[in-house]
């Protein structure tokens, strides 16, 4: 193959959690496929493109222990992210606007028929959480809706940068990243059977883990995403291109300072869990839950980045073993919604 190789660095080298896939996955996915393709929102090369996503296989890589009605849910918002993704990524401003508006009354009144005139996404949404409402706690409900109104909102001003051609400084991007990744949502699903008091919940130490699991996530995606992006011109919004451009750095330099980054990262997440204080025994054993949540989050979307095709194709295993990306030339990409071959790049 031509073009430039970089070395990814491996960002969880020292992470102690290791992999580990919920022994739900094979029914929540075909349940979760069953369910969207209801709607009819792809078409069959675009369809196939999802398939080899398999983000059961993510949901069930990250949430490691749910039972089947939750690992359901957790697919289902796997689903429900990749589409309105795939919806918003090749609008503007203004009509991604449209979009997150529908999804979020559609979460928060999962009970109210939707317009038979409304984009699918509205129904979907609203159906989601029909569901996920019979097995969640009011904790994970309430922080499920309010960071899901800052994804959205995030995508949306990522369809404005992306129509301004805007590139972010390094502070800027997360001030964007930190919420259109999704993570915070994700994060809540954890909760579902959990009930800890909210002002433990927003304690600074479990607020800074938050944070850490996050960043280790998107610098994760970034890294791998970023020969396709950038391939297809699409790579404004990645970690990669704002350290490039900020600090003056190649695609390797650059790979290389987010994996030193990273590194620092990891170990203020380990020191926190050090740090963490006890409050009552049954308060500790779900805070303790929680954490280890987090903690396979991130473990579980670094599994499931090299497991599924959406970065690598078929040669993920390979790319995982030997850490060797290659910057792939640009290509002509045909622009019509959901093209199948939009994420999927195969090495020959």
């Amino acid at each position: 193959m031509t073009g430039e190789l970089v070395k990814v660095p491996d960002l969880l080298r020292d992470w102690p959690w290791q992999r580990h896939l919920n022994k739900n996955y094979d029914q929540a996915k075909a349940a979760s496929l069953e369910w969207f393709t209801s709607f009819k929102a792809f078409d069959a090369k675009s369809q196939d493109a999802f398939d080899r996503c398999d983000f059961a296989r993510l949901a069930m890589l990250s949430y490691r222990y749910g039972d089947l009605a939750r690992s359901r849910t957790s697919t289902d918002l796997m689903t429900l992210f990749y589409a309105f993704d795939e919806y918003t990524d090749v609008e503007d401003e203004v009509a991604t606007r449209h979009m997150a508006d529908i999804v979020m009354d559609g979460l928060r009144n999962p009970t109210k028929p939707r317009p038979n005139d409304e984009c699918f996404l509205g129904e979907m949404a609203r159906q989601f959480w029909q569901l996920g409402q019979q097995t969640s706690s009011p904790m994970a409900e309430r922080h499920l809706i309010e960071t899901m109104q800052l994804y959205v909102d995030a995508v949306v001003q990522q369809s404005d940068d992306r129509t301004h051609d805007r590139l972010r400084t390094i502070d800027g991007y997360w001030a964007v990243r930190r919420h259109s990744s999704g993570c915070y949502p994700s994060f809540a699903l954890m909760e579902l059977e959990l009930d800890i008091p909210e002002d433990i919940y927003r304690h600074p130490l479990l607020d800074r883990m938050r944070d850490c699991a996050l960043y280790l996530i998107c610098a994760g995606n970034d890294l791998y995403s970023y020969p396709i992006e950038r391939a297809r011109g699409h790579a404004l919004h990645n970690l990669v291109t704002t350290a490039m451009h900020q600090l003056d750095l190649t695609p390797q330099s650059a790979a290389d300072w987010i994996g030193d980054w990273a590194d620092g990262i990891a170990k203020e997440f380990l020191q926190c869990c050090a740090d963490l204080p006890s409050w009552d025994p049954e308060t500790d054993r779900q805070v303790r839950e929680y954490v280890n949540g987090l903690a396979c989050w991130v473990r579980g979307n670094d599994d499931w980045s090299f497991e599924s095709q959406r970065y690598f194709g078929v040669e993920g295993e390979t790319v995982r073993r030997e850490r060797e990306i290659w910057m792939l030339p640009r290509v002509e990409v045909q622009e019509a919604r959901f093209s199948s071959s939009r994420y999927m790049v195969h090495f020959t």
